[in-house]
């Protein structure tokens, strides 16, 4: 699970506190061993929103197939589902996501919000920011 601290919204930082909290009290009790990462993002700007998303939803995946579940499993299996794919020696690879034009992106993104409403999710929506990041990302694109 990942949460990004901003300093561009520092009014968020109090309810992403808590909800940081919240997870580590449970892993505390769960009676198993995990580990903490802090770091500085280096994703690009206009994915951010997406990899947000997929570490929101991953948790409520796990928790209802019964089996573990990280972002980059949520994100393969969008990326799957919406044929974002190549063939590569007989077998389909997914691609990465900065080679996603904005038709795809946009594909992925709505699936990733089906995934959110059917594990009754929560705040697993873009923030303004990010719907902002991508459509600056996609104009410039254009040009």
């Amino acid at each position: 699970m990942r949460f990004s601290f901003f300093q561009s919204n520092k009014q968020s930082w109090g309810d992403l506190q808590a909800r940081v909290s919240e997870i580590l009290v449970y892993h505390l009790g769960s009676g198993k061993d995990f580990f903490v990462c802090f770091g500085n993002d280096k994703t690009p700007k206009q994915l951010r929103g997406f990899y947000r998303i997929c570490d929101i939803i991953a948790p409520y995946m796990a928790e209802s197939e019964g089996t573990f579940f990280d972002k980059d499993m949520v994100k393969q299996f969008v990326k799957q589902e919406c044929n974002f794919c190549c063939l590569v020696k007989g077998r389909s690879i997914t691609k990465s996501l900065v080679f996603a034009d904005r038709e795809k992106m946009t594909a992925m993104i709505k699936r990733l919000y089906e995934l959110g409403e059917f594990y009754e999710a929560k705040d697993f929506k873009l923030t303004s920011a990010e719907k902002q990041s991508l459509v600056e990302y996609y104009e410039a694109k254009k040009e």
